[in-house]
């Protein structure tokens, strides 16, 4: 009686196309995506209202029936080749279950691996990392697990018994998967595609282009534009030598999302509060970014960028742009990612591209001693759209490298840093803290980056003496900066978090005008968000009505700049539906910086023309001095508070 009882919980069910997909649909759905929220609810519920987050899950309840769809497909065709192979009906229904249970029991496995590590992280306090050797063994653990199963004969009995507890979740699947329907008819999200474009003036027979480029994650320390010292960036060097390069220019945040987003509009990120990695802008302030007002003025307006989070298709502003393009690449991780910007206002390209961890564990090893974003990629496109345009051009460019993987291609590595040591992509630390004795090993780490800078800036120069060559450069305003730079002291390397040290906030700005020969240095302290407002300006546009920051065009034309307070801040912790409470923030007065974490309440004091690494706080021993810039950060904030408040309301 026993044996007969426990026949029906291990026997393998008939495989058909329609319950394949329901269970495929089950365990992604059911298992494998609450997990995958989970670790990012906290973020999501920070910027999108519970409509829009509910939205969110419908659509990606949807979503996932195409990947359920093809795994059930592949596993009835493994079943069709096992008959024709003459296999038993048993046989073939063992295997289309079988490969089915594979894909979707390596995602459930490795996102609940991912969140538990996550999880182990934050209650131990420390950097331990999930490297890809350790992703590759567990695999492999997972194989031999199942062939030692095998061997015993308990395989069928496995297969068995979990395909029956799928088939038992399939009906709660379909009836979530036929209200997310319904809900999507209520709530329709936005598609990507060409935007109804405005009516515009034609262009004026002397506009100049308007070039804007921007080179992921490099550090004015590291790069060392300005001035006449030693540089690892010759051709931007000779460039700066007839433009004028801002030795002092600040990024508004230490990560991409947001900084980018200011890059857009001049506005600070607690203004336009695009502040966690999957958030949008805040959508009274996208609809003034530099694009637009470019735009209106009879410019062709075109963005094409290598990271996604910079792309104005992350930022929710793409209509203002006539096309909008994500940087080819071979990588495979980033072609899910790209394929879901289908959907740029929710937050699916970020989220369920965890579907396919496995992809970035396959770059590390496919592209094992080489960056699968050259910038050359984006320059090739930025060149195919130049010879189409008809009119003057607005064009944003963002190149990926120095960001890691820190691997310079040939003719650059090993320049700084000899074989054997550190070239290879899994050799490599993940961005996050690290102990005192680590850091011989983070300063190779540098030198990578360093070699990774000179690629970068070469293939720069090749694109500007393209630009040169067609006459467009001479006749353009040309601007030249990045989103943020990158940590490699203070016990921690690399960028975002609560770090907001010089290396991660300082970066290189040059602005050349049309026919500008003549090469000035400007030391003042300016800011990222003095970016769009400039080339606004001198485009002839005017101001952005939600901009922060002001225009440099002084500065430009040889003026004095009056004396202004630079900002940056990290708020990823920061909801944008309660006050203001978390996050640090960083104002520079002239040669005084003082960081202030708003969750303790604590500040720091720094004088960065005296000690340049911030070695030593000196809120003691000038209280005054410390107590006055505290208090005009902190008014700020209040200020930003009640804007906060009007906008998106109280705590909900």
């Amino acid at each position: 009686m026993s044996a007969a009882a426990a026949a029906p919980s291990t026997a393998i069910p008939a495989a058909s196309l329609w319950r394949c997909f329901g269970a495929a649909h089950a365990a992604l759905s059911i298992l494998w995506m609450p997990w995958a929220l989970l670790k990012q609810v906290d973020a999501f519920l920070g910027f999108l209202t519970p409509v829009e987050l509910l939205r969110d899950v419908a659509l990606a309840l949807l979503v996932l029936a195409v990947p359920a769809l093809i795994i059930a497909m592949v596993a009835m065709l493994g079943a069709g080749l096992a008959r024709r192979l003459g296999a038993g009906e048993p046989a073939a229904h063992a295997l289309a279950w079988g490969l089915l249970i594979v894909p979707v029991g390596w995602v459930c496995l490795w996102q609940f691996g991912s969140a538990g590590w996550a999880w182990l992280r934050t209650v131990s306090g420390t950097s331990l990392s999930l490297n890809s050797h350790l992703r590759v063994g567990a695999a492999v653990a997972l194989l031999l697990l199942a062939y030692a199963l095998g061997r015993q004969g308990r395989w069928r009995g496995l297969v068995g018994k979990t395909v029956q507890a799928l088939l038992g979740l399939r009906g709660l699947a379909l009836l979530a998967l036929a209200l997310s329907c319904g809900w999507l008819l209520l709530q329709p999200p936005r598609l990507l595609g060409p935007a109804d474009a405005p009516a515009v003036p034609p262009a004026a027979a002397d506009q100049p282009d308007v070039f804007l480029f921007t080179i992921d994650t490099l550090a004015a320390q590291d790069a060392m534009v300005c001035g006449d010292g030693p540089t690892l960036m010759p051709r931007l060097r000779e460039f700066a030598r007839q433009a004028t390069c801002f030795d002092r220019h600040y990024a508004s945040a230490n990560f991409t999302t947001p900084s980018t987003a200011t890059l857009e509009t001049g506005a600070l990120p607690w203004t336009h509060w695009g502040v966690q990695i999957v958030a949008k802008m805040s959508a009274d302030v996208r609809d003034h970014t530099l694009a637009r007002r470019l735009r209106e003025q009879g410019y062709e307006t075109h963005s094409i960028s290598a990271n996604l989070m910079a792309s104005p298709r992350h930022h929710g502003s793409f209509a203002h742009y006539d096309t909008d393009t994500i940087s080819p690449s071979p990588s495979l991780g980033l072609k899910p990612r790209r394929a879901l910007t289908l959907f740029p206002d929710t937050t699916l390209p970020f989220w369920l591209s965890g579907l396919v961890p496995f992809l970035d564990t396959l770059d590390v090893y496919r592209f094992a001693e080489h960056n699968p974003f050259p910038p050359e990629l984006s320059y090739a496109a930025a060149k195919q759209q130049l010879a189409k345009a008809h009119r003057p051009v607005f064009m944003w460019v963002h190149t990926l490298p120095p960001h890691d993987p820190y691997l310079a291609p040939e003719g650059f590595k090993y320049q700084l840093l000899p074989q054997g040591e550190l070239d290879r992509w899994s050799q490599m630390l993940g961005m996050g803290h690290y102990t005192p004795a680590q850091q011989t090993v983070i300063d190779k780490h540098r030198l990578r980056y360093r070699e990774s800078i000179m690629a970068a800036d070469a293939a720069l120069g090749r694109f500007l003496d393209d630009l040169r060559q067609s006459g467009r450069l001479d006749k353009a305003i040309v601007a030249i900066t990045s989103d943020h730079g990158e940590s490699f002291e203070h016990g921690f390397m690399g960028h975002a978090g609560e770090t907001m040290n010089e290396g991660v906030l300082r970066v290189p700005l040059v602005i050349k005008l049309p026919g500008q020969s003549t090469g000035r240095v400007v030391s003042q302290p300016v800011s990222l968000a003095d970016v769009a407002p400039t080339l606004a300006d001198l485009a002839g546009g005017g101001g952005l009505p939600r901009a922060d920051g002001r225009s440099l065009k002084p500065a430009l034309l040889g003026d004095t700049l009056p004396a202004r307070p630079v900002l940056s801040m990290a708020m990823e912790r920061q909801s944008r539906f309660a006050p203001i409470g978390q996050g640090h923030y960083v104002l520079i007065d002239g040669d005084h910086k003082l960081t202030y974490d708003a969750a303790a309440r604590t500040a720091t004091l720094h004088d960065l023309a005296a000690d340049p690494r911030e070695t030593t706080d000196l809120m003691a021993t000038q209280p005054e001095l410390g107590a006055r810039l505290r208090a005009d950060l902190e008014a700020r904030l209040a200020q930003v508070e009640q804007l906060r408040a009007r906008q998106f309301g109280g705590t909900r």
